[in-house]
């Protein structure tokens, strides 16, 4: 599926389902509950220090919820990771397949300290991503002539700022789960808009995870 990318020259209002970071409500948060709900996923029970992180991945157009999700699991003195692919259908809900990393590669407590320092705790803030994303422009300077028959005219200095609006592709909801405390943050198409914005550390953060993850499901073959 490709995405729609949409030039922008001026200001303009769009769907915060279409922004790199979106804020997240209880409505999204029930959407993902219940598919969990349906994959048989428990709420963990965790100690101190543990922690599980749920990525949810939504693809437009396309039947259900979400379409893929990663968990992240440390424990004690483990650290384990899964990936599930979602089927669903008109009716909803099918099925989920479960499948483990690339064997070659350690799952270890070093590669959980490297998605913790990019922030996977946090999350990544996505008001930060959003407004360094779609800031608004300085009003333009503008300043007064005097012309040479008498006339004042006003001379503006106009901006010519490119934006960009991904307005098809895919969503990532992620899920923070401790012992004494819940997060959750939302994003979407954030490796199509640091194709654009390379400079903005949040939304980098955000794709090193998941450029990660995507690696320790990759075929050895």
């Amino acid at each position: 599926m490709k995405r729609l990318a949409i030039f922008l020259m001026f200001a303009c209002v769009v769907s915060m389902n279409a922004l790199a970071g979106v804020s997240t409500d209880s409505t999204t948060k029930l959407r993902f509950q219940t598919l969990a709900k349906k994959m048989r996923l428990k709420t963990p029970e965790l100690k101190e220090g543990e922690y599980e992180v749920r990525i949810w991945n939504d693809q437009a157009l396309r039947y259900g919820e979400a379409q893929m999700l990663y968990i992240l699991t440390k424990k004690e003195k483990q650290f384990s990771v899964s990936k599930y692919l979602i089927e669903s259908d008109r009716q909803g809900f099918r099925y989920a397949v479960q499948l483990n990393p690339n064997p070659t590669i350690p799952i270890d407590n070093t590669l959980w300290e490297q998605f913790v320092q990019q922030g996977i705790l946090g999350p990544p803030n996505e008001v930060v991503i959003h407004d360094q994303l779609f800031a608004k422009p300085p009003k333009d300077s503008t300043w007064n002539v005097v012309e040479a028959d008498g006339i004042v005219s006003v001379k503006a200095k106009l901006r010519n700022d490119t934006r960009v609006l991904i307005a098809d592709g895919e969503g990532y909801y992620f899920e923070v789960f401790s012992a004494t405390s819940y997060q959750s943050a939302s994003y979407g198409n954030p490796r199509g808009y640091l194709e654009h914005k390379p400079n903005i550390a949040e939304l980098r953060k955000v794709v090193t995870i998941l450029n990660k993850l995507a690696v320790l499901f990759r075929s050895s073959n």
